[in-house]
C-alpha cells in the first residue's frame, strides 16, 4: 500500500507568516562610497579580534543566531495566532595557527533563559589548511541532501521539506574528512549514533557513516553554475537516535543557475528497518534584485505502507 503526499507548491513570500532572523559573527561590508554608520558598527561588534599576520590566533569572534516567527489566521471557524522562537544560539569561533585550524563551540539557549543553558549545539576542531583534505573532529552536522546541508542562516523557506526533515541525521559527535580536487568534492564521515548526552553515549551506541561525492561541471556548460552531489548515509543500528531508522538514505541533488534563475533539485530514497520513503524536491528561485528574491518549492513524497510522517509544525 502506498502512502503519498500530494504535490504542493509553497511560496516563500507568504503573507500570514513573518519571521525575524538575527545573525552574529558575520561582519557587514560597507559600500565603498558610504561612510560607516551605527548599524554597520553594531554588526561588527561580534568580531573580537583579527590579525592575519598572527602565527597563533588570527581570528576570534562571537557567533550565534536568533530566529523567530509569527503566524496569524482568520477564518469563519475561528481565529488563531502564535509565535515561536525557532533557534536561539550563542557561541565562539576562532581560527588559529595561521588560520589552518578552526575551533567552534555553540550552545542552544532556552527561550525564557530559565535556565539559560539548554543544550550543546556544536563543538569541534577542524583542520582546513589544505583544500584537498580537511578534517573535523567533534560534535558536528553530517552534510546530507541539499536542504539539510544548507545552514538555517541561509535556507530560503520557513521550513525544510517533509522528506528532508524525516530522513536527515541530527548533529552528533564524529570525525569527517572533506575536500575538493579540481572539479570534484567529497565527504567521508563516521558518527556516533547516540545523542542522549551532549557528546553521546559511546558505551552502547551504534555508528552511522556518510559518504558524499560531487562534481562541478560549470566549465564547458552554458550555465553560470552547474553541479551535482550524491550523498549516502549507512546506519548500522535501527535504534540509533542520531540517524533516522533506515539502513540506507540516498540523496542525489543538483544545482543549475543562469542569470537570475536557479533550480535546485533533490531526488531522495531511504529504505531498510522502516518502510521505504522516497520523493523529489524542486526549489526554483528568481532574483528580482540584489536584495529581493522569489522562491517556490515543489515536494512530492511517497512511501511503502505507512512510511511518511506529517510535519509537526503548522
Amino acid at each position: 500500500m502506498s502512502n503519498k503526499i500530494s504535490p504542493s507548491l509553497i511560496a516563500a513570500i507568504t503573507l500570514p507568516f513573518s519571521s525575524i532572523t538575527l545573525i552574529a559573527g558575520e561582519s557587514s561590508r560597507p559600500s565603498e562610497n558610504i561612510n560607516s554608520n551605527s548599524l554597520e558598527d553594531l554588526w561588527n561588534i561580534p568580531q573580537l579580534y583579527s590579525d592575519s599576520d598572527s602565527s597563533l590566533v588570527t581570528d576570534l569572534k562571537l557567533v550565534g543566531r536568533y530566529q523567530s516567527q509569527y503566524a496569524d489566521l482568520n477564518s469563519d471557524q475561528g481565529d488563531w495566532s502564535d509565535s515561536e522562537t525557532r533557534r536561539f544560539r550563542l557561541g565562539t569561533e576562532a581560527k588559529v595557527f595561521g588560520g589552518d585550524w578552526k575551533l567552534k563551540g555553540e550552545i542552544n539557549v532556552n527561550d525564557d533563559s530559565s535556565p539559560f543553558y539548554k543544550s550543546l549545539e556544536e563543538a569541534y576542531i577542524k583542520y582546513q589548511g589544505n583544500d584537498a583534505f580537511n578534517v573535523t573532529i567533534g560534535k558536528q552536522k553530517p552534510a546530507w541532501s541539499y536542504e539539510w546541508s544548507t545552514s538555517s542562516r541561509k535556507i530560503l523557506t520557513f521550513e525544510r521539506s517533509l522528506l528532508v526533515n524525516q530522513l536527515s541525521p541530527k548533529k552528533t559527535t564524529g570525525i569527517s574528512a572533506s575536500g575538493s580536487i579540481e572539479n570534484w568534492s567529497y565527504i567521508l564521515g563516521i558518527y556516533n549514533g547516540n545523542i542522549n548526552e551532549e557528546f553521546g553515549d559511546f558505551d552502547n551506541s551504534g555508528e552511522f557513516a556518510l559518504a558524499s561525492i560531487g562534481y562541478d561541471y560549470t566549465k564547458g556548460s552554458d550555465f553560470d553554475k552547474a553541479a551535482w552531489k550524491l550523498d549516502l548515509i549507512h546506519n548500522r543500528d535501527e535504534t540509533n537516535n542520531a540517524a533516522k531508522p533506515y539502513s540506507n538514505s540516498i540523496s542525489l541533488n543538483h544545482t543549475l543557475s543562469q542569470g537570475a534563475i536557479t533550480l535546485n533539485t533533490d531526488l531522495i530514497h531511504a529504505g531498510g528497518y522502516s518502510d521505504d520513503a522516497y520523493g523529489v524536491v524542486l526549489l526554483p528561485t528568481y532574483d528580482i534584485s540584489d536584495k529581493l528574491q522569489l522562491v517556490a518549492r515543489y515536494t512530492y513524497a511517497s512511501s511503502d505502507g505507512d512510511g511518511l510522517r506529517a510535519q509537526k509544525r503548522y
